[in-house]
């Protein structure tokens, strides 16, 4: 770590000139909100907050890190566990300016920007009974979601987020806005779909959408017993693939909807989306009259 008297420090100036109404600084409005991140535990305080409105800005905050020497962070929706969006005296690359979104319904695609959220692209291909396969929560970034993997409600019947991407836009290092697929630069779009983080900064990707015009989901809370768990993981094993689950063991919150006596234990807290017919089907999944209109909740023993 750089000694504080010799630490890169940051033109605000130039920056201010260079992105007009985009930077966000120490001392200005909103800069204590601009810095938040989504979980909590992360208290770092940017040098600056920029919020580029297309490649080539992203492309010049990329040269301008680089050239001052100053760490940058990259920022999707803010959802790093790990901090990797923010950072402590250097520059957070905001996309969140960025969430353009183009669907291309005869050709089953969609190209949108990385400042998108997941929740905001589901409900605009929702709209037309189309979805692509994000994670399990809303605000999260495309960005992020998809660069990590992306596992979520979808994840049985349609894979991962990056099982769907067909190309990317991305800056690189040196400030080349490059267009990556499976012809053009094939080794940056195979690193892109797994190979993990630092490879560029993504502006926008192109999706395979999927036909999904119904869901049935919900909640299922049990107390997490040994056969409790093992009976899930089981069923879950067994089930077809358009069930997907996403099961947490954990500590009972004292959520409203929890009987009181529940609070504070041990429980598995599933939260399973079926996208395939919901009509009773025949095997060991049959089963007879409606769907409940609410699913049960544990209870203690």
């Amino acid at each position: 770590m750089p000694h504080p008297s010799s630490a890169p420090t940051i033109d605000l100036p130039r920056l201010r000139t260079a992105f007009d109404g985009q930077v966000v600084a120490p001392g200005d409005s909103g800069y204590d909100q601009a810095r938040q991140l989504f979980y909590g535990g992360w208290d770092r305080r940017p040098g600056a907050i920029i919020r580029p409105t297309d490649p080539a800005g992203v492309a010049r905050v990329v040269t301008m890190a680089a050239d001052g020497g100053l760490e940058l962070a990259v920022r999707s929706g803010g959802h790093s566990l790990a901090g990797h969006s923010t950072t402590e005296g250097g520059i957070v690359l905001d996309l969140s300016a960025m969430t353009a979104l183009d669907l291309d319904l005869e050709g089953g695609t969609a190209w949108a920007q990385t400042g998108l959220t997941a929740g905001a692209y589901t409900t605009a291909a929702g709209a037309h009974g189309l979805a692509t396969g994000f994670g399990d929560t809303g605000s999260v970034g495309i960005g992020g979601i998809t660069l990590g993997g992306g596992v979520g409600f979808l994840v049985r019947k349609l894979g991962l987020t990056i099982d769907s991407l067909l190309a990317a836009e991305v800056v690189t290092a040196d400030g080349r806005i490059l267009q990556v697929d499976g012809e053009r630069h094939p080794d940056l779009f195979w690193a892109l779909r797994g190979g993990g983080g630092n490879f560029g900064v993504a502006t926008r990707f192109q999706f395979r959408l999927h036909p999904v015009d119904q869901i049935v989901g919900g909640m299922l809370l049990l107390p997490a017993s040994a056969e409790v768990v093992e009976g899930f993981m089981a069923a879950a094993e067994a089930a077809p693939e358009e069930l997907s689950g996403i099961a947490n063991v954990m500590v009972a919150p004292p959520m409203p909807f929890l009987p009181e006596a529940a609070h504070g234990q041990l429980i598995v807290l599933a939260i399973l989306c079926y996208a395939g017919d919901p009509r009773p089907a025949s095997g060991p999944w049959r089963r007879s009259g409606p769907w409940p209109s609410r699913w049960p909740t544990c209870s203690s023993r």
